[in-house]
């Protein structure tokens, strides 16, 4: 586990500007670093799971930021014009770069994002074995029952699904499953040239930088799956694929930002999903430093 989250910090603090990397790291190594943030004009900010440093000695300036956003894109900036514009990129092994700056807008719609100014690098940590207390939850007779997982951001819903995906394709608490993955943001897996940086398990189809819907349609269409795992739904268009995935005989397990079943029933297209009872189980996460608690709860 701790060595996926080296690897990780590693490859993104390679990225960092060379005059901020050793300051970077050496903050970092103080705790378990979870989050590196940096804003054009402000000393880097470096998130851990018992506080923050604020490197006062260091400011990131606006050609840090060009050079960062250039390594982040692999030189190709117009290439990762979708994934910009939608707030974030996710880099090799999985790390997730949430990004803020100047959009240029039509009719209210973000066609690209320029003057990129502020980066939340998120560092991305495995826990291998932290679903296997809730498989049974998950699985009636050795078969796997849909299921929706709702904590607020940064919670552990991908490392929890990461772990499910492992379980289920390996069956760890559960018959083996054929399990597809629709990492749309390509953090689930962390593919590298096709080869997943995270244990998902040796029965896993993976398909990334693809949207839920499109994906979940393949998988339907050529792959036959027992269990498919998506993360962070919230439009119609993902509750509507979700749906449809569940109508072909496949089980579903997704995630959503919800802190409680209150708030998941107040956003629309969820309140709909939960009502038309795809879902038949739904799981509350709590972090509390690097515990992660973990509630079934009744709809």
């Amino acid at each position: 586990m701790e060595k996926t989250a080296d690897r990780a910090l590693d490859t993104v603090i390679g990225m960092l500007p060379a005059r901020l990397r050793e300051a970077v790291s050496e903050a970092c190594s103080c705790g378990i670093a979870e989050e590196i943030r940096l804003r054009v004009s402000k000393p880097p900010q470096i998130v851990t799971q018992t506080g923050e440093t604020l490197l006062v000695e260091h400011v990131f300036t606006r050609a840090d930021a060009r050079e960062l956003l250039e390594k982040l894109c692999r030189h190709s900036v117009y290439a990762r014009e979708e994934e910009l514009k939608r707030g974030f990129i996710t880099v090799e092994g999985g790390a997730r770069v949430g990004v803020c700056g100047r959009p240029v807008t039509e009719d209210g719609r973000i066609l690209r994002l320029t003057d990129v100014s502020c980066f939340n690098i998120r560092i991305t940590r495995e826990a291998v074995g932290c679903a296997e207390g809730v498989m049974h939850y998950l699985s009636e007779q050795g078969r796997p029952v849909s299921a929706l997982i709702a904590a607020p951001p940064a919670g552990g819903k991908t490392t929890l699904l990461r772990d499910i995906a492992r379980c289920f394709s390996d069956g760890i608490g559960v018959k083996p499953q054929k399990v597809a993955l629709a990492d749309e943001r390509g953090e689930l897996a962390g593919c590298s040239e096709g080869a997943p940086s995270f244990n998902v398990g040796a029965r896993t189809d993976i398909m990334e930088h693809v949207p839920k819907a499109a994906a979940m349609e393949v998988f339907i269409r050529t792959m036959s799956p027992d269990v498919m795992i998506t993360d962070e739904i919230g439009g119609k268009e993902d509750a509507a694929a979700l749906s449809e995935a569940a109508r072909s005989g496949a089980a579903v397990i997704a995630s959503a930002h919800a802190a409680s079943v209150d708030e998941l029933k107040s956003r629309a297209a969820l309140s709909e999903i939960l009502a038309s009872g795809v879902f038949r189980r739904v799981l509350l996460l709590h972090r509390n430093g690097s515990m992660l608690r973990i509630s079934p709860v009744r709809l």
